[in-house]
């Protein structure tokens, strides 16, 4: 009888250790909902046009919570950082977009800054090269605004091959030479780029507007794949929205509407009202930064507490203490 308790014991301490290892799969994709939410804070020329508007406190435009049933992020075979795979580019997703090295832009500190848990990077270590192949987030109170990247950047109805593609790549804690089994935990970024179609509120008569800066967003643990995590903005780079097209008198193609100051993007979310809640509540956790000058940020304090899975970001470099709601104002 002790020898078959032991061995029931044997079994299930390998079951567990067996539960608990990751290693990143094969080259595919990952089908998953995913929530989202941005504030933009408007330039200074065009903040009189949305007085008025749901969301809107000057400078600070906030959207809705958005959410599309059908995200699809592309994934490589496993490679090492450094080697020739990874500067000359990989295969990524069903689709086969070539992903190489000189392509990303990680966020400082990556991939170890945030991690939880022992983390060590550098040459030979494993990793997987991303893409954001469809998101289409759609207002889940209306039609507008709708968030477009991958697929749906150039149209919005019909999905293409894109013209922008937003590439990214997760990078295994275990460091260099690290084993396939301890693949996971691992830290994550993607530089997004997006359509956006703005609703006609106030005085402002809606248009499409773009990022042509990659927006980066990062999470520093995933413990599976498809994650269930929250991506936030990297608040050290000033990320401009410009105007897809000329609306004359009021603005010409390209001129700056403002800034992103804060974007999340909940992969792995349902639309389910305890989601929707959880990945609010996180996200209205989070600072505000608010840009003042070139190279010089404000930023303000959140009220609660950040979810577990995701601890957020601190602000760094020129980064100083403003009250809420931001009240820094551009002037252009």
């Amino acid at each position: 009888m002790r020898r078959f308790a032991a061995y029931m014991f044997v079994m299930f301490m390998l079951t567990v250790m067996a539960a608990s290892a990751q290693q990143f799969p094969p080259l595919g994709d990952d089908n998953t909902s995913s929530l989202g939410s941005f504030k933009i804070q408007i330039n200074g020329p065009f903040q009189g046009m949305f007085a008025g508007c749901p969301g809107f406190n000057n400078p600070i435009l906030s959207s809705p919570t958005m959410y599309d049933p059908a995200t699809k992020i592309g994934r490589s075979n496993a490679l090492l950082d450094g080697s020739a795979a990874d500067t000359g580019g990989v295969r990524v997703g069903t689709a086969g977009t070539i992903v190489k090295e000189a392509m990303l832009f990680p966020p400082p500190g990556y991939p170890c800054g945030g991690a939880a848990g022992f983390c060590a990077s550098g040459p030979n270590t494993r990793e997987i090269h991303t893409e954001v192949r469809s998101l289409k987030m759609v207002n889940l109170g209306g039609p507008l605004p709708v968030v477009r990247a991958g697929v749906w950047y150039d149209n919005p109805a019909v999905p293409n091959p894109p013209s922008r593609v937003s590439p990214g790549e997760v990078e295994s804690h275990s460091g260099p030479g690290g084993a396939p089994i301890n693949d996971l935990p691992a830290s994550s970024f993607f530089n997004i780029f997006v359509q956006v179609d703005m609703p006609a509120c106030g005085g402002f008569p809606g248009a499409t507007i773009y990022n042509s800066t990659p927006l980066t967003v990062k999470n520093p643990n995933l413990t599976s794949l498809p994650p269930r995590v929250v991506y936030l903005h990297d608040s050290s780079t000033v990320v401009p929205i410009l105007f897809l097209k000329a609306n004359p008198p009021l603005w010409n193609a390209n001129d700056i509407l403002g800034y992103f100051v804060l974007a999340g993007h909940g992969v792995g979310f349902t639309a389910s009202q305890s989601d929707v809640n959880e990945f609010n509540q996180f996200m209205n956790s989070q600072p505000i930064t608010c840009v003042t000058t070139a190279g010089t940020t404000a930023t303000d304090q959140p009220t609660g507490t950040a979810s577990s899975n995701n601890p957020g970001t601190v602000p760094t470099g020129n980064a100083t203490i403003s009250p809420s709601p931001c009240p820094i104002k551009t002037g252009n």
